[in-house]
């Protein structure tokens, strides 16, 4: 009963690796599937989520954190798979989302850049110079990501329990190393620790679906939901009496406290929600 993350570049035959990891457990295997569903459960462009991942943040992304949003319901999507347990992940910062968790085991997997530009070569037909050129871009844009969302290096190999560089190291050999890991007592996932992963992803959810809805602050706690919702802004048109504004003050609670506590309900894993919403300001 273990989790996986596999960290790896392009072409360097980590997604084989965690395949066949998978099968030698019986575990699930997950990555490319993640997009399919959060834009399914979301609603938003899978093309949209596949760019968020692998197009660095521009000075616009920024300042609108627009494809935060995005990675917000790819992180989603991950932590439902990863409260299941029993899953080996190879994808977008998986290790990075469950980088407090020491029973999660995080391995990140390297290749030398010449057999890195030979497979991709020999997949897209590509000359040398292309490959080098497309691998080095797409290093480049996960490095810049994993920087500037979780002020990581993505080399730093402190972020992961073991690394595996293939080439001195066969792909079935690394395969075996990380299933006797993924066996031993110290990869086990404790009774609290899977709550709390349940937890995290309840909270992802949440993050998703209340971003349109309110500025609010969130916490799980086996599956019992609190959210605040921060004070809600009303532009003032007119002068209105005491009376009214404190007629207003409660429909809008009201009505805010309604819809969240809906929201929150309809995510999987919710046993009980509790809504306390801030009185609104006028300006």
């Amino acid at each position: 009963m273990a989790i996986i993350t596999i960290s790896r570049g392009c072409f360097s035959h980590g997604k084989e690796i965690a395949e066949k990891t998978a099968e030698k457990l019986g575990y699930e295997c997950v990555s490319r599937e993640i997009l399919l569903e959060a834009s399914r459960f979301f609603n938003v462009p899978e093309m949209k989520l596949s760019k968020s991942i692998h197009d660095a943040p521009s000075l616009l992304d920024r300042i609108t954190r627009g494809k935060e949003r995005y990675l917000s319901c790819i992180e989603a999507a991950i932590m439902e798979h990863m409260r299941k347990d029993n899953v080996v992940y190879h994808g977008h910062a998986g290790h990075l989302l469950l980088r407090d968790f020491p029973q999660v085991l995080k391995v990140r997997i390297i290749a030398d850049m010449k057999d890195r530009v030979a497979m991709l070569r020999k997949d897209k037909g590509m000359s040398e110079h292309q490959a080098r050129a497309f691998i080095q871009n797409d290093d480049a844009q996960r490095t810049n990501w994993t920087r500037y969302l979780y002020k990581k290096e993505v080399s730093d190999p402190a972020l992961y329990d073991m690394v595996i560089r293939i080439g001195q190291v066969a792909i079935d050999d690394a395969r075996d190393i990380i299933v006797r890991a993924a066996k031993s007592q110290a990869f086990v996932l404790s009774a609290d620790a899977g709550k709390r992963i349940s937890d995290l992803a309840i909270e992802s959810h949440l993050r998703v679906m209340l971003a349109d809805v309110c500025d609010a602050d969130f916490r799980s706690s086996d599956g019992h939901v609190v959210v605040r919702c921060r004070p809600q802004r009303i532009k003032k048109f007119d002068p209105i009496s005491p009376r009214m504004a404190d007629q207003m003050d409660e429909t809008m609670r009201e009505d805010l406290s309604r819809k969240v506590s809906e929201i929150a309900r309809s995510i999987p894993g919710v046993k009980e929600v509790v809504c306390d919403v801030d009185s609104p300001y006028f300006s």
